[in-house]
């Protein structure tokens, strides 16, 4: 606070002090509603910017924890259907969702073969994704035009 600014708090509080002290006892219990009043409603106010934040934080750690499982299993799906001997043209294109206590993230991926046969690659992962940069965890089922090609409890690694 400015010199200026201290000096007229100085000079302001004590008389709002006197002028609330020369106020009759109905006069004063409605300031003091007011100021509890004005209290609660910052208090309430700050609690609800608090939750805001609490809730982006959490959007953000879903976001980034779904995004780097959905990476993962791109990569490394695509390497468990060459190991099928079912290579695929293109990358897999994969959705991932993490659960409401983000312990699992459910996987779903699409692709073609390079023989152009629909594949797909669904599975699910209890492992914090971004623990490993190049695998993931879990238990998941590659297809090849609805034939079952892989079955694995890792992807990558």
């Amino acid at each position: 606070m400015r010199p200026l600014k201290l000096t007229r708090v100085l000079i302001v509080a004590p008389l709002a002090l006197a002028a609330f002290a020369s106020c009759s006892d109905d006069a004063r219990d409605a300031i003091t509603t007011d100021v509890e009043n004005a209290a609660d409603e910052v208090e309430e106010a700050a609690e609800s910017a608090i939750t805001e934040v609490e809730d982006a934080a959490g959007e953000v750690g879903r976001d980034a924890a779904e995004a780097a499982a959905r990476n993962i299993a791109a990569e490394q799906g695509e390497e468990e259907f060459t190991n099928a001997d079912r290579p695929l043209e293109g990358k897999l294109k994969c959705k991932a969702t993490a659960n409401d206590a983000m312990d699992a993230v459910e996987i779903s991926c699409t692709g073609t073969t390079q023989d152009g046969e629909d594949a797909t690659m669904d599975g699910t992962t209890s492992e914090l994704p971004g623990a490993s940069v190049s695998e993931l965890e879990g238990t998941f089922t590659g297809t090849v035009a609805g034939e079952q090609v892989f079955e694995v409890d890792t992807l990558g690694g």
